[in-house]
């Protein structure tokens, strides 16, 4: 059974091969109704882009997944646990257009009304998260969370982003996915156009994540990137008490029954880059 929808759309010159993701998490809906809504009047120029609904099955439940997370499935040699089921088969179908592509976008979006819209990419990405219309712009999640679209692009060096473009519902969400997928199409050559909606962007490495042992229960609700002015309670594995430090800034911070399970990301600012991106801005604008 085929569990992805693919549209291709070609370029009357030559130019990079692209591929547009969007439906990984079945639940995140937003982006399938971009697509929807903008592959037929978009015109490609140079090259290939194939635009992916990928989980059709999670989309039609409205499931985040079926059997396991698409988004830890895509490595060039599956896990045991992963390979017979329906998201490890249907990564095995999105990965011969990740192996042919040059650049990778993968469009997300959160159920959670208070989330935040941010990029997720590595240092050979970076070109292309500076054109996109976000402030915070993260990365080193491979090392601890394998087996994303962006992490597959990233094995073999290439441009591969993923974009949280804010809670799902939201018309600006929308606004700001299109208009990050306009300005990714523009900076691969594939359409014609100016960029639109340009940031100053602050950048975030991630430095650890939080599994737990034991029933996990949040302290309390911590807004995504929020900055901690000290040493923070963050939870209780079971009865230990778990903290984050001063400057440590936060991300998906919940509750969690399930043992293992990724209970928080911490992240901390990335100074150096911060002042590469403000001298770029101030160099572009003399």
């Amino acid at each position: 059974m085929k569990n992805i929808k693919v549209i291709e759309k070609k370029g009357i010159y030559p130019g990079k091969n692209v591929v547009v993701l969007a439906g990984v998490h079945g639940n995140e809906s937003f982006g399938v109704r971009m697509l929807e809504k903008v592959i037929p009047n978009l015109k490609i120029v140079r090259g290939k882009v194939n635009f992916i609904f990928a989980n059709l099955e999670a989309i039609k439940q409205d499931k985040r997944f079926v059997e396991y997370n698409l988004n830890r499935c895509f490595y060039k040699n599956q896990p045991v646990k992963i390979v017979n089921t329906l998201e490890g088969k249907t990564a095995r179908e999105i990965i011969p257009y990740l192996d042919e592509a040059d650049l990778m976008l993968d469009v997300h979006a959160s159920n959670n009304p208070e989330s935040v819209e941010f990029v997720i990419c590595m240092p050979q990405s970076f070109e292309f998260a500076n054109i996109l219309p976000f402030e915070k712009v993260s990365w080193n999640w491979d090392e601890f969370e394998p087996g994303s679209t962006d992490y597959y692009m990233n094995l073999q060096k290439k441009v591969g982003i993923c974009i949280e473009c804010g809670y799902t519902k939201d018309k600006e969400s929308e606004k700001r996915g299109e208009k990050a997928l306009m300005n990714f199409l523009i900076n691969s050559g594939s359409i014609n156009g100016y960029f639109i909606g340009l940031k100053k962007q602050t950048y975030f490495k991630i430095v650890d994540l939080y599994k737990n042992k034991n029933v996990f229960k949040k302290f309390k609700d911590f807004d995504d990137f929020g900055k901690l002015n000290d040493k923070t309670l963050i939870g209780f594995d079971g009865d230990k008490k778990v903290y984050a430090n001063e400057g440590d800034f936060l991300l998906f911070v919940k509750d969690s029954d399930n043992l293992g399970d990724e209970c928080f990301l911490v992240a901390r600012e990335e100074t150096l880059l911060n002042k590469e991106s403000l001298n770029k801005e101030k160099r572009n604008g003399e």
